[in-house]
Formats: structure tokens, C-alpha cells, sequence
């Protein structure tokens, strides 16, 4: 921009993609906005005024409206590429990813992690926080990132991080719409119970299935995030006893399940991770590392239920939920 002027910052219409920026770098005069959301750095500008209604119903990328069929923009209901495309999200921190490699090689030790770590100031800040945090509590102060790693365990340090990086990108959805604590409580609940499933019955990596269950339902943030209006509704009749997944699939052409994996993908996240989030509504019989989230997202809801409305579970699960709901009551105060 020219001369460090940065009126307008980085406004841009969610119809015809018009930048404020653009404007005020060619000499034009600035665009006049019928409806504008700062936080998200979209609007509807006045040469889009017929795309006003989809603005006021909730959508914040109108390219997503089913009315723009008739504009010849898309097809006749939202779309994942196109969601996925204009969601706008702040990239997922590339210094936590390459962490995540380094402990699925086995390759790097806590120095080279703690160097790593030491490049993002909020990451390192995040970490002493957390050694420091009445979880860990002790005598001794921690000043360093290395004595942080000793004390918390860089696999536990990582999925931490990775849970406060991820909050952060969904900050701020209307409460509304949807209860951020109650979602993170249930998806701790279902990470804990996919990590002592896993661990008892011998199937597949319990921490990476751990992570898999944190993330699971991370799709309906990014489709709330981008269409709130259309997607409160269609959580607001799932409230009421009608299948979400049915409800999404016959509205949107899409589930969260579907959304959420392919933003993990876009993040370059593990495929088995990917792979997890996707299925996570499939069928889980027999259990594979695969559809174990499935299993334990079911198990979660079963320990979400009151006392005397609960089903009970095979031995086994019942065991599994036990001790899932054991590690999620050391944790949810250190999560949330």
C-alpha cells in the first residue's frame, strides 16, 4: 500500500471479490459497502446489492448461497471446495507440524524440539505457561523451554499446543449457535476414550488416535464459521432428535465429518488423522485404527447422557469409558 496508508485495510466483497486495497492502489475511489464485517474482512459492496439477502441470512462467502445458481456461479447448494477455498482461516502453525513429524520419526530429541519451539514467541510463551500451570504444580519455578519439555513430555506438550492453536482459530463464534465448552468438553471426552480404547484393545497408536478424538468434530466450527445462519438451523433441528449427518448431506451436499478432514488436509495434518475425522460417523465393527473414533465418539455420548438414561456397553467398552472418563477428569481443567 502506498505510503503506509491503511485505510480500508483488507476489506474484500464476498461476491465479486473487490478489494478496498486494490482501490485505494490504483487512485480509485473507495468502495461503498452495503454491509461489512471487519473481523472477517468481508462485505457486500454496492455493486453486488442483489447479493444483500444471502449477507443477512448468514452467508459471509455469498459464493456458497444456493441462489447463486441462477447467477451462473455455482452449483444449487454450498460447496466443500468452495468452502474450504474462501474460508479465510489463518494457517495452522507450520512450527507444530514439523514437531509432529519429528515425534512420528522418533528422529528428534528435546533439544531440537526446544529449538524449534524457540522460533515462535507465542508458542514458547504458551509452553511456559502451561509447565507453570497449578497442573504441574511446583516448588520450582520453570524458565526455559527444555526444563517445560522435561516436565510436561513433548507428546503431552504437543497435543496441548496443538488443542490452544486451535481454539484460537475458531475464536469467537456466537455462543448462540454453538456452546464453545460444551464442544470442547465433549471433544476432550472423546480424545481420553479413544486413547484408552485403543490402548486396551491393541488397536492402533493411542496418542495419534487421542488427537484424532480432539478433532473430530472440527468441521462444524469451519461450516459455522462460513454459512452460521443456514448451519444454526440445521443444528437447532438436530437438538430436537433429527440426524445431523442426514441433515447436512440432504441440505449441504456435505457433512461435517467430510469438512473437517479435508481442512485437515489442507493442513497437511497426518492422513490417518485425516482419515479418522472423516469417518468418525461410519460404522466401527470390527474395530480398526480407522473407525476407532467412531466407537469413541459413541462411548463419549453415552457418558454424556444422565445417570439413568445411560445405556450400558459391552464389558469391554465399559471398561474403556472408565478410564477414558478417569484421563478426562486429570485433563479438562489443563484443556479448557
Amino acid at each position: 500500500m502506498k505510503g503506509g496508508d491503511n485505510r480500508g485495510s483488507s476489506i474484500i466483497c464476498a461476491c465479486c471479490g473487490r478489494a478496498e486495497l486494490q482501490v485505494y492502489d490504483s487512485g480509485r475511489a473507495p468502495i461503498d459497502w452495503l454491509r461489512k464485517d471487519i473481523e472477517l474482512g468481508l462485505g457486500v459492496c454496492s455493486f453486488c446489492p442483489e447479493w444483500l439477502d444471502a449477507w443477512d441470512r448468514g452467508y459471509r462467502d455469498v459464493r456458497l448461497h444456493p441462489d447463486a445458481a441462477r447467477a451462473g456461479k455455482t452449483g444449487d447448494r454450498p460447496s466443500l471446495e468452495l468452502l474450504i477455498q474462501n474460508a479465510g482461516l489463518p494457517s495452522f502453525s507450520h512450527v507444530l507440524l514439523e514437531i509432529y513429524d519429528m515425534l512420528s520419526s522418533d528422529t528428534a530429541g528435546a533439544d531440537q524440539i526446544a529449538q524449534l519451539l524457540q522460533t515462535d514467541a507465542a508458542l514458547t510463551a504458551r509452553t511456559l505457561k502451561l509447565a507453570n500451570s497449578a497442573y504441574y504444580s511446583c516448588s520450582r519455578k520453570i524458565g526455559t523451554i527444555t526444563q517445560a519439555l522435561t516436565r510436561i513430555g513433548l507428546f503431552d506438550l504437543w497435543w496441548l499446543l496443538f488443542t490452544t492453536e486451535v481454539k484460537s482459530l475458531f475464536f469467537g463464534i456466537d455462543r448462540q449457535l454453538m456452546d464453545m465448552e460444551t464442544f470442547w468438553r465433549h471433544s476432550l471426552l472423546v480424545a481420553c476414550v479413544s486413547r484408552t480404547l485403543a490402548e486396551q484393545q491393541r488397536c492402533g497408536e493411542p496418542r495419534e488416535l487421542f488427537v484424532a478424538g480432539l478433532v473430530h468434530d472440527i468441521g462444524k466450527l469451519l461450516i459455522l464459521q462460513r454459512i452460521p445462519i443456514e448451519y444454526g438451523t440445521l443444528l437447532e433441528r438436530a437438538a430436537l432428535g433429527e440426524s445431523l449427518i442426514e441433515l447436512e448431506s440432504t441440505v449441504l451436499g456435505f457433512t461435517h465429518a467430510d469438512a473437517g478432514g479435508e481442512l485437515l488436509d489442507r493442513w497437511k495434518l497426518p492422513q490417518d488423522l485425516v482419515i479418522c475425522v472423516r469417518g468418525h460417523h461410519q460404522a466401527f465393527e470390527p474395530l480398526t485404527p480407522r473407525n476407532l473414533v467412531a466407537a469413541a465418539d459413541r462411548l463419549a455420548h453415552l457418558l454424556d447422557a444422565p445417570p439413568e438414561n445411560r445405556e450400558s456397553g459391552t464389558n469391554a467398552e465399559q471398561t474403556a469409558m472408565e478410564a477414558g472418563e478417569r484421563l478426562f477428569r486429570r485433563l479438562v481443567d489443563l484443556v479448557l
